[in-house]
């Protein structure tokens, strides 16, 4: 049973008439006719009395109308439903993130903005370190991610061999790490500082898998700078908590200590200047719906604005 062969027995019953019908589907009437034959002998039964040239439906006929009628109905509502995907009326994208100090300043209102402008779209957001943000996206858990690469000085780019192959990293913006302090540290009223003055302090952290972590930890073993971790979290907000407090000192993106936070310091880093490198991550094997190619053109174009931008390709992992 065709969709067509449905549409010529429907246009037929309601125009009372072959001739009209045709016309009304913009068809030749001998092709409306043999759409019709072919249902008619596909069901077994007779659906149009021909010795009645009004097209009149005999008893089997009537019984399928409605039928028929639903069916041409979700049909059509199936196709707008469907196109309404390529207009970005509707669709899902499940965005991870491993960048809170962005979702706090620059990323949430970027994410409102986008949201704004295609209602139908839905944003699932994950939040997780630069290592689990990469797990979902081999995974297929995630259509995109927000990564941190990093990078001490001029040496080689850490964090990009943690994704599969196949994963597409766009370099979208760098920042510098900075220290921050209490007000009450020995360091908080310093214009700057050297890795190697953090010799023996305590240090809250995040936790494993963060990139910046990883980043901070290699920059003082190379250096033989002893960091006393005495608190690890995943969360920034905890990080300058814990620092205001007066538990430790941290080292975090220069974006962190942007929002205001009271008793609470940051003093430029140097030698080795620390840095992160927001990228963004994709499955280039995975089909990219209108919707993700959408959140993916915003995002790049926003975030690249921040600094210099170009692409990563990972490096592929030893068998």
């Amino acid at each position: 049973m065709e969709i067509r062969q449905l549409q010529a027995f429907v246009a037929i019953a309601h125009a009372g008439s072959f001739t009209r019908a045709a016309r009304a589907l913009g068809v030749a009437q001998p092709a409306l006719s043999q759409r019709l034959r072919a249902l008619e002998v596909e069901l077994g039964v007779v659906l149009v009395d021909r010795g009645n040239r009004t097209g009149g439906l005999t008893e089997a006929g009537r019984d399928l109308l409605a039928r028929a009628e639903r069916i041409l109905a979700e049909v059509h509502d199936a196709g707008e439903e469907i196109a309404a995907h390529a207009r970005l009326g509707r669709g899902t994208v499940r965005l991870g993130c491993a960048l809170q100090t962005l979702l706090e300043g620059r990323l949430a209102p970027l994410l409102a903005r986008f949201h704004a402008a295609h209602v139908g779209v839905r944003i699932v957001l994950s939040e997780a370190h630069t290592q689990q943000v990469f797990e979902l996206l081999g995974r297929g858990e995630v259509d995109l991610g927000l990564v941190h690469l990093g990078r001490a000085g001029d040496g080689e780019i850490i964090g990009a061999e943690a994704a599969r192959e196949g994963v597409v990293l766009l370099r979208l913006h760098r920042e510098p790490l900075v220290v921050i302090v209490g007000t009450a540290h020995r360091l908080a009223a310093r214009t700057g500082v050297r890795f190697d003055d953090l010799h023996d302090e305590d240090f809250v952290t995040f936790g494993p898998g963060s990139t910046v972590r990883r980043l901070i930890s290699e920059a003082a073993a190379a250096r033989g700078v002893n960091l006393r971790v005495v608190c690890s979290t995943a969360n920034i907000g905890t990080v300058r908590a814990a620092v205001s407090a007066g538990l430790g000192i941290s080292i975090v993106p220069a974006s962190g200590a942007d929002v205001p936070w009271p008793a609470l310091r940051a003093v430029p880093l140097s030698a080795p200047r620390l840095e992160r490198i927001v990228t963004l991550a994709r499955s280039s094997a995975r089909y990219e719906s209108p919707a993700m190619a959408a959140l993916r053109q915003a995002l790049s174009d926003d975030l690249r604005a921040l600094g210099p931008s170009r692409s990563v390709a990972p490096r592929r992992r030893a068998s």
